[in-house]
This record gives C-alpha cells, sequence and structure tokens, in this order.
C-alpha cells in the first residue's frame, strides 16, 4: 500500500528527529580518544546507576517510615532523581549512537520534573523551615518524660492521700461521733440539773463534733478526686444551667446573679468533678462579696496569658467580690486555709479552692487567678494539658496533600 505523501513526509521527520542516521555518535567530537571516552562514559554511567538507585532508597524509606518521609514527598524527589538517571544514561549512549532527538525529548521531561519541583520545594521550605530540631525534639522528648514522672508521683502521692483519708476517716468518725452521743445523753439526762455554762459547753462540744465530722467528710470527698481513665463529653453551657437550678436559692437571697458571656465548649471530664469546680468557683464570688448585688460572669476564651503565661482554651470565672491580695493568691488554694475569721463571709471549711485546683490538675490543667483587692477576681480555668507535637513531618505531610 502507498504511503501518502502528507504522511511520508511527517515519516521522515521523524526518522530524522529519532534516528541515529543523520547524526554522529557525540564520540567523534571527542576523537575518540581512550580516555575521555572512559571519563565521560564511566562518569555518565555511575551517576545514572546511583540516580536509579537513591529513588528506590527513598520509596523504600518513605513505605518503611510514613511518618518521617511523606509519600507524595517521596514520589516527587523519586521521580525527579530517575528524569536525571535517563538524562545521564542518554548521553552515555549518544558516545557511540547519535539518539539525539530521545536524548532531547527525555532532557524536556526532565526540565519539566525540575521545574516542578523546584516550584514545590519553594512552596514547602516555609513550612520545612518550621519544622522542629533535633534539638527541640530532644527537648520535647525530655519534658513529656518529666511529665510522665510528674505523673506518676502524683499519682503516688493521690494513692497515699486516699489511704491516709480512709484511716483518718475510719480512726476518727467513731471516736467522734462517740464524743457527740455522750455529750447528747449527758444533756439528756442531766439537762435540768446542769448550770447554763455546763449546758454551753455542751453545745459546743456539739457542735465541735458536726465540724469535724464535715472536715472528714471534706477531706475523704477531696482524697477521691484523681485523674479518672474513663472521661465523659461534658458539656459546660449544661453545668452552669444546673449551679444556677442548684443555687437558685442563694441567688435569690443575695440578689446574685451568674452572667453566662460567651458559649462553652464541650470537654472531656469527669462531670461531678466539673460540677464541683465550677459551683465552687460560683459560690466563692458570691460568698466573699461585700456588693448588694453579687455578678458572676463565665466564659471562654481559646488563649490568654496569665501572669506571663500562656493558657490554651481556658474557662474564666469573674466576680465582683472583695478581691485577693497578691501576696495570697497562693495561698488561696491550700486546703482548709482561709484568710478571714471563722465568722467572717460565712463558716466555710476553706476547702473550695483547693478542690477546684484539684480537679483542674486531675484533668491535666490548671487554674491561675488574676485579682484586684476590693474590685473582684477571675479565676482561669484549663482542663486539658498543652499539646504534645507530634510527628515532625505531620505538618509538612499536609502541606503536601
Amino acid at each position: 500500500m502507498a504511503i501518502p505523501p502528507g504522511d511520508s513526509e511527517m515519516l521522515q521527520g521523524f526518522k530524522d528527529f529519532a534516528l541515529p542516521e543523520a547524526f554522529m555518535p557525540h564520540g567523534m567530537c571527542l576523537l575518540w580518544r581512550p580516555d575521555l571516552l572512559f571519563l565521560h562514559g564511566a562518569s555518565d554511567f555511575l551517576i545514572a546507576a546511583a540516580y536509579f538507585t537513591i529513588p528506590l532508597l527513598i520509596l523504600r524509606a518513605a513505605r518503611r517510615r510514613p511518618d518521617l518521609l511523606d509519600a507524595n514527598v517521596a514520589r516527587l524527589f523519586a521521580a525527579f532523581i530517575t528524569a536525571c538517571a535517563l538524562s545521564h544514561l542518554c548521553a552515555l549512549v549518544t558516545l557511540w549512537l547519535p539518539i539525539y532527538g530521545v536524548q532531547g525529548v527525555i532532557k524536556a521531561a526532565t526540565a519539566v520534573v525540575s521545574v516542578y519541583t523546584a516550584v514545590e520545594l519553594a512552596r514547602l521550605l516555609p513550612v520545612f523551615l518550621t519544622m522542629p530540631s533535633r534539638a527541640d525534639l530532644a527537648e520535647k522528648e525530655a519534658a513529656l518524660l518529666l511529665h510522665r514522672h510528674e505523673t506518676t508521683r502524683v499519682q503516688e502521692a493521690n494513692d497515699k492521700l486516699s489511704e491516709f483519708a480512709y484511716v483518718v476517716s475510719h480512726d476518727l468518725r467513731a471516736p467522734m461521733r462517740g464524743i457527740a452521743n455522750h455529750a447528747r445523753f449527758l444533756e439528756e439526762d442531766h439537762g435540768d440539773s446542769l448550770p447554763p455554762d455546763a449546758k454551753k459547753r455542751i453545745g459546743r462540744m456539739q457542735e465541735l463534733c458536726r465540724q469535724t465530722e464535715h472536715l472528714i467528710s471534706t477531706l475523704l470527698q477531696y482524697s477521691r478526686i484523681s485523674r479518672a481513665e474513663a472521661q465523659e463529653d461534658v458539656a459546660l453551657s449544661e453545668v452552669v444551667e444546673r449551679i444556677r437550678d442548684r443555687l437558685a436559692e442563694t441567688l435569690t437571697d443575695r440578689s446574685a446573679q451568674i452572667v453566662l458571656d460567651t458559649p462553652l465548649p464541650i470537654i472531656a471530664g469527669n462531670p461531678a468533678d466539673v460540677m464541683t469546680a465550677l459551683t465552687n468557683l460560683v459560690l466563692n464570688g458570691i460568698t466573699y462579696n461585700d456588693s448588694g448585688a453579687p455578678v458572676v460572669r463565665i466564659g471562654y476564651l481559646d488563649r490568654v496569658k496569665v501572669d506571663g503565661r500562656t493558657l490554651h482554651k481556658a474557662v474564666y470565672v469573674t466576680d465582683n467580690g472583695i478581691g485577693v491580695a497578691a501576696e495570697n493568691h497562693d495561698l488561696i488554694f491550700r486546703m482548709f486555709k482561709r484568710l478571714h475569721g471563722p465568722d467572717a463571709y460565712g463558716a466555710g471549711t476553706g476547702a473550695g479552692l483547693a478542690f477546684v485546683r484539684r480537679v483542674a490538675e486531675s484533668h491535666g490543667g490548671t487554674v491561675r487567678v488574676v485579682s484586684t483587692p476590693g474590685e473582684g477576681s477571675t479565676f482561669y480555668l484549663t482542663f486539658e494539658a498543652e499539646a504534645q507535637t507530634g510527628s515532625a513531618m505531620t505538618g509538612f505531610a499536609t502541606q503536601v496533600a
């Protein structure tokens, strides 16, 4: 079958482009000198062999360690280096076989892959520069180990506290109840014959027994707050509503308000403990308050700086109460510590803020206070620890994908 003239010219053009008959081999340019042929040929052969090997190693590393090297980045570099290997292989072949057309196509493909790789690297460079160094990773690893050690130490202390609280409860409650019962029996059997001063002393004895019983119960409750393995979703806005319901009578009697400044998130935690912490902060703002209308405001901040430290995901509770002097900011979180006399601002045990701190720490968080005496206080409460840095390539891989 005859070939049309147009097709014949196209076929001849392809032959002139791709087949070696129309050109001289590159070796002729080197005058077929053995030393130059060996130098260029051996160099191109070794470079091509290395460039064919490197992509295989990169792809294997990406499969074995996806946390270290992203698959997309690995494929990009493998394609680039393989194209370079083909370019050097063509350079080796053209020393004896002048396939310059094929070599040109491979060079053009290498140019496209190279330019694309350069553009991608320029795009990824800012992400790459933000990746932590080995020193940063070592520091974070050390901090994580320290955190685990501290967690273990705190857990051991919690276990000892629970054991101590149980012993105190068991060994003290029975004698205290015995004292209270004997005082009651004495009052019932000899109340008419006792002088007023003796009756007063018996009444005081019974009151002290009730206070001691309350302190023991408080200590037991405090010891039971610990880092729970199983946590639930806790809607903080619903917790605030339950606090309003529980304290409805107190709010009415004191003409007090609980105001929600912002929507509150859902956190992972122990619902009862979270309720205890926020209730104590609200009661603290209402109780230690000389204004005729206490106002407690509750809100949420993604980020806030307190005493030079940045807190993330913080719930704040602000009141217009009496405030706390700076030198007492740590003191108020101690167990059974009151800054005022027993008759001032109610007859509390001084355990409320200690409960708040223990709940926060049991959830991996913290509590901080900012206060001005005479103006009020703001407590910042977090329920989770700062996130640990994950894989060094996580952000890099995300950008590539």
